[in-house]
């Protein structure tokens, strides 16, 4: 089962709001509710909903983006 507390992960190609688009697009085909917010100057991008840590990170990589954890 999913952790409730928000998900953070750097995505250091990510620079534009397409990229914002493609990454929440690709969340949303795991939770059609999550919420993400993303903020392009850190990189970062936060999300909220009912998908693990694991899943999210793939689902950005396979919409073209390196990620790694936020620390």
């Amino acid at each position: 089962m999913a952790d409730s507390t928000p998900l953070q992960f750097d995505v250091p190609d990510m620079d534009c709001q397409g990229c914002v688009r493609s990454i929440t697009e690709a969340l949303r085909k795991l939770d059609p509710n999550v919420h993400v917010v993303a903020d392009l100057e850190s990189k970062r991008v936060v999300i909220g909903g009912e998908i693990d840590a694991g899943r999210a990170a793939e689902a950005i990589e396979a919409a073209g983006f390196d990620v790694k954890a936020a620390g």
